[in-house]
């Protein structure tokens, strides 16, 4: 079985939150450069995964997703699987969309429930890292129990290189990209 490679692609403000809200999109507030960014990452994807609140901010009936849930299950739609990750492995993850399409590159979305289970699984080959100057206060982190309040520091600690940065516009939106110091393990 030939391994898949999964980018996780996030934006977050200069505080290292994803989000204001589960309620908000990422769109009501991250540049048109990330954006461009951000829909060039999906072109490029085989599978979206994400979270229930990912996927209903922006329904997409037309896109190959697995919709991380732990209250519906099964294929809603012909291109969309609702599956409850508990037990599940990456492997396992991939054989559950082989016969509709290969994942040979999978794009986490999040939220930050499905960055976690990637965390945990050493599943992260590569992150696409946008921050935006824009500062919440409070919100959603991009991990479950992250203290950081630098979004740099939120990989950098977790084991994360960076491997690119520039700047994305005159407003002082940041990009980074960052891969794993130690070699990924399909679990």
């Amino acid at each position: 079985m030939i391994r898949p490679h999964f980018t996780l692609t996030v934006a977050t403000s200069t505080d290292a939150l994803i989000s204001p809200s589960t309620e908000t999109s990422t769109a009501d507030w991250a540049s048109a450069e990330e954006q461009d960014l951000f829909f060039a990452d999906i072109a490029a994807a085989d599978w979206c995964i994400m979270g229930r609140h990912t996927h209903q901010a922006a329904d997409r009936p037309d896109r190959h997703r697995i919709i991380f849930s732990t209250t519906k299950t099964g294929w809603q739609r012909p291109t969309q699987i609702w599956l409850d990750p508990a037990g599940l492995t990456p492997a396992e993850l991939v054989a559950q969309v082989a016969d509709i399409r290969p994942l040979r590159k999978g794009l986490i979305l999040g939220g930050m429930r499905v960055h976690d289970w990637f965390l945990a699984a050493s599943s992260i080959d590569l992150i696409n890292l946008t921050i935006e100057p824009v500062t919440f206060g409070s919100g959603v982190p991009v991990f479950s129990g992250q203290q950081e309040r630098d979004p740099l520091d939120v990989f950098l600690s977790r084991g994360f290189a960076v491997t690119e940065e520039r700047d994305l516009n005159t407003a002082g939106t940041r990009y980074y990209q960052l891969s794993p110091r130690e070699p990924q393990d399909l679990r």
